[in-house]
């Protein structure tokens, strides 16, 4: 799959997570996820409709998993903990961290992935 692709895939995540949670909880900090995936997504679809910016779409929005991935840390953290049997105060947040931390870490994995192709082509 297109790098572009993948970011507007990793977006539609993004936005179901946070506008799931926000519907269970009725809580606007669980939006939260739904920003940075509107974002991602909208830079895929500008690195389709204009291959001259697809680098730095791509990297941009890199960049914002890279955030929400950081942003997340701790509430994927508490989601291990929660596995292995702790209790933890707020489940659903917990959940909805660590799903966000998955979407975004598997998303720079792919982003990544291909630049590193990229890089290597133009030298080829």
């Amino acid at each position: 799959m297109e790098i572009e692709k993948t970011a507007i895939l990793s977006g539609v995540v993004l936005i179901l997570i946070g506008v799931s949670a926000s519907l269970l909880t009725g809580q606007p900090t669980a939006l939260i996820p739904a920003p940075f995936g509107f974002l991602i997504a909208l830079s895929g679809f500008i690195a389709l409709k204009k291959p001259g910016a697809k680098k730095h779409a791509m990297h941009v929005s890199a960049a914002l998993a890279l955030i929400g991935l950081l942003a997340t840390l701790t509430g994927a953290i508490s989601g291990i903990q929660f596995l292995f049997g702790l209790e933890i105060e707020r489940p659903l947040a917990v959940a909805v961290q660590s799903a966000m931390f998955v979407v975004c870490s598997v998303y720079i994995y792919f982003a990544v992935r291909s630049f590193v192709q990229a890089r290597s082509n133009r030298f080829k």
